[in-house]
């Protein structure tokens, strides 16, 4: 991105056309007026469109090549995404396509504690909940008390297992898994990793999103071992 901090239309187009060739500045334009991407602007009114509005395009575009929905319904799953809910059909592939996140990223700041019930929907109380086991982190800012915007997903999955009757006091187990793969993680990358130059903190986001992916396939399949076990008379 050059030594700004934002593309202009052109250059969003340009990274964005290998994998949607059919994309154009009109098009671009079309989404901003269509209200799916709100850009800053230069001084000189010149469209700045940072890191998370190349992602928001790219997630729209894929909506309507890969799932055929219409604008409404898009500009539906975008305000889901900004409550923190990762809509169903752009859970199976990356934010922003092929180039994952990168570690420690944090979109728009945190969410103060109070706003809590009118941005997501979930009572204080039930965050201060997971915050005691260790779930999500709650810390002082500079008007009162806040989560990171990356537990927001965090407190939405654990709201939605409420209905299984599976409660915050439950998901301690997760946590204290969480904190030994992490430990395990650390041990084994941190003598290749020491230095930190911008190439090996790169390398160092690519290798932690495989073994996360990697991972991630392998406890799933486990958990369905122990599943097709547990139940193995009714299944």
């Amino acid at each position: 991105m050059s030594s700004r901090d934002y593309l202009t239309i052109g250059e969003v187009v340009q990274r964005l056309q290998p994998a949607y060739p059919d994309l154009s500045i009109s098009k671009v334009r079309f989404l901003e007026e269509e209200g799916l991407v709100t850009p800053e602007r230069t001084a000189g009114g010149y469209r700045k469109f940072t890191p998370n509005d190349v992602v928001r395009i790219e997630m729209a575009l894929r909506l309507q090549r890969d799932h055929f929905l219409p604008l409404a319904v898009i500009r539906e799953k975008l305000s889901e995404l900004d409550r923190g809910r990762m809509p169903a059909e752009l859970q199976k592939t990356p934010v922003g396509g092929t180039e994952p996140l990168p570690f420690g990223a944090v979109d728009d700041g945190p969410l103060a504690l109070e706003d809590a019930p009118s941005a997501l929907g979930v009572p204080v109380s039930f965050i201060r909940e997971l915050a005691e086991f260790g779930i999500v982190k709650i810390e002082k800012g500079n008007s009162g008390e806040q989560i990171d915007r990356s537990d927001i997903s965090t407190v939405h999955s654990a709201w939605d297992l409420r209905k299984f009757g599976v409660d915050p006091r439950h998901l301690r187990m997760y946590a204290a898994s969480a904190d030994r793969e992490a430990a395990l993680f650390q041990q084994i990358l941190m003598p290749a990793f020491r230095h930190r130059t911008p190439e090996t903190r790169q390398k160092l986001n690519e290798t932690l999103n495989e073994l996360c992916s990697l991972t991630d396939a392998l406890k799933s399949r486990l958990l369905r071992r122990a599943l097709d076990s547990a139940f193995e008379d009714l299944t």
